[in-house]
């Protein structure tokens, strides 16, 4: 049984934080020397190095990363369980902090319902949805349980656990008329106008590598899938758009797939760090595992 003291965990989250030894030891209120000593002493309790104290300013190690999440996970569960004995929790529950795209909060969390709020859980989730780096920014920095996002060649190895969710795809679709058909025809004119994605957004980077563009019209440009679908609904051009944000304006007939462009491929997954959770975590984890693809998503052209 490792001798770990709480307050030593809580210097480390200040410190992997701060990345500054004088700022944290000063929010900690003891002295630098103490503050190292103390570091020192959990990396050697714990047999691993989890300050890269190389650079400025200092970094985590690969054990650092990971060691964050499991920090936090315990002291969330002994504040919990304080809580819970005190009567001052919420219903005991605990929280499980969830980080997802924008585009998979709407269209995708509530497939999981599920998994993510069964009563016996005894959970309460926290989500915060982000443009997609920001939304795996909070996963590498510890600062969410699970990610729900797309494929990320960096989180499909240690220290991260993934599980696949499916495969949906970005098709080019238009709003169309009174009688249903596009609005805008790309085999007859190639100067449509297109609402883009940014290029360093998520879609636009899938899209650049996938070679698909869309016409040299480009009269709006956002790294936001739903603001995008907003304007293509109100006829103000065309874009690409994942199928599970448009799966009932497809079956409404108020968006038409146009088949002059091939539709790309995006691969949905929820990732999180290989470090124990706490048991509502667990349980979900297990149950996310179970299960087959969401049904909902399309198969492609």
């Amino acid at each position: 049984m490792k001798n770990i003291e709480t307050k030593w965990l809580q210097d480390f989250l200040i410190l992997a934080e701060l990345k500054n030894f004088s700022q944290a030891a000063a929010v900690r209120n003891v002295t630098q020397p103490a503050f190292s000593r103390r570091i020192k002493s959990l990396e050697s309790e714990l047999g691993l190095e989890l300050i890269d104290r190389s650079k400025t300013p200092i970094a985590l190690t690969l054990n650092g990363k990971q060691f964050k999440t499991t920090a936090q996970s315990i002291l969330q569960q002994l504040d919990e369980e304080i809580s819970r004995l005190a009567g001052s929790s919420f219903h005991g529950r605990h929280s499980v902090r969830i980080s997802t795209a924008h585009s998979m909060a709407i269209s995708i969390l509530p497939k999981l319902h599920r998994c993510l709020f069964n009563p016996a859980l005894n959970a309460q989730l926290s989500v915060v949805a982000n443009e997609v780096d920001e939304a795996v920014e909070l996963l590498i920095d510890g600062k969410c349980d699970f990610l729900f996002s797309f494929y990320e060649d960096k989180l499909q190895v240690a220290p991260y656990r993934s599980i696949y969710l499916g495969r949906s795809y970005l098709y080019c679709v238009s709003a169309v008329d009174a009688q249903g058909n596009p609005l805008f025809d790309l085999a007859q004119n190639d100067a449509v106008p297109s609402l883009d994605y940014t290029p360093e957004s998520y879609m636009g980077r899938a899209l650049h590598r996938a070679n698909r563009k869309l016409t040299p019209n480009t009269v709006c440009t956002s790294s936001m899938t739903d603001f995008i679908k907003a304007l293509v609904m109100q006829g103000k051009g065309i874009s690409w758009l994942p199928d599970y944000a448009i799966k009932d304006e497809l079956a409404a007939g108020k968006l038409q797939i146009l088949t002059a462009r091939e539709p790309v491929p995006l691969d949905l997954y929820v990732y999180r760090y290989h470090s124990r959770l706490h048991a509502s975590c667990e349980a979900m984890w297990q149950a996310m595992s179970k299960m087959s693809p969401i049904d909902g998503l399309t198969n492609g052209q």
